[in-house]
């Protein structure tokens, strides 16, 4: 199982980066992390922007600094004494955001790097968009995109999987995640060339035998994919349907309304509706809910 002993949280001080710095204490009171680390990073754009407009650019961005850290160090207080977990370190950079991001979570080894999903204040950048887009193309380390603001642990998860390497790190990832949650691993699938073979005039029969064909097939690698994990059955449950993934995925987050969505970061499909392509981009753009996005180790 894989361990999550040191997490870093990405904040931009806005209220909807506490959602993210919050949740980043809620999982590590819950899977007893050895730490959460904090990181704000001030864009050096906007730095450069305020010494063109400030009469006394210098002891403004004194100023910035000193309220930054003011706040990270009450940001570490409040997390310290809500969630009685150890805040190790907050650190305090200029530069771009994902680049200071992604340096800092690969110097401190960290099995989890957490971000808001929009960003505020001095940065104008959307989380959700170039930085939490960055981030992910750039980072190696599961990344999770928090859209809500955590209440509790979470209870309903969502895997799209396509039975890759992939796909099974992912889900061992979220049971560890979410030791106590109802977990569905959800597979769509289409049926190869059925058009072509509809087409050329192949009996609608034939074409349904060959149909149901595929999908025990699909059932089979479904019940392997959950038998190599060995999950409890009340925790892992399992859905396949007929469709394009974006489709099924969209559908199925609309019915079981998960609290969060787990994706693999490759998968085995070269085609551009891939878990991690265009589908991955739509869910972290449209998901109302949080979204985990986890490499291969």
């Amino acid at each position: 199982m894989l361990s999550i002993k040191r997490i870093v949280v990405g904040t931009d001080m806005s209220p909807l980066a506490s959602w993210a710095a919050a949740r980043a204490a809620l999982l590590a009171h819950e899977s007893g992390s050895e730490s959460v680390d904090l990181i704000h990073v001030i864009d050096n754009l906007a730095i450069e922007t305020l010494r063109h407009l400030m009469k006394t650019p210098l002891e403004t961005e004194r100023r910035l600094m000193e309220l930054s850290r003011k706040q990270l160090t009450e940001i570490e207080r409040t997390l310290s004494e809500k969630y009685q977990i150890p805040v190790s370190a907050t650190t305090l950079n200029v530069g771009r955001p994902y680049t200071e991001i992604v340096r800092y979570a690969e110097f401190l080894n960290a099995d989890l790097v957490v971000l808001g999903a929009h960003g505020g204040g001095l940065v104008r950048e959307l989380f959700v968009g170039s930085t939490v887009d960055r981030v992910l193309r750039k980072l190696a380390r599961p990344v999770l995109i928090v859209k809500r603001e955590p209440q509790v642990p979470y209870r309903k998860v969502l895997i799209p999987v396509d039975f890759s390497e992939f796909s099974g790190q992912a889900t061992e990832f979220a049971m560890n995640i979410a030791p106590h949650a109802s977990i569905t691993a959800l597979h769509a699938f289409e049926v190869p060339f059925k058009a072509s073979l509809e087409s050329a005039g192949v009996d609608d029969d034939l074409v349904q035998i060959y149909e149901s064909e595929v999908q025990a097939q699909k059932k089979k690698e479904m019940e392997q994919f959950i038998s190599e994990l060995g999950a409890p059955k009340a925790t892992l449950s399992s859905i396949m349907e007929l469709g394009p993934a974006s489709a099924v995925i969209r559908k199925n987050l609309e019915v079981l309304d998960p609290d969060l969505i787990v994706i693999g970061k490759q998968g085995q499909s070269g085609q551009d509706e891939t878990l991690l392509g265009g589908v991955t981009r739509r869910l972290i753009q449209e998901a109302s809910c949080d979204i985990l996005v986890v490499p291969l180790f």
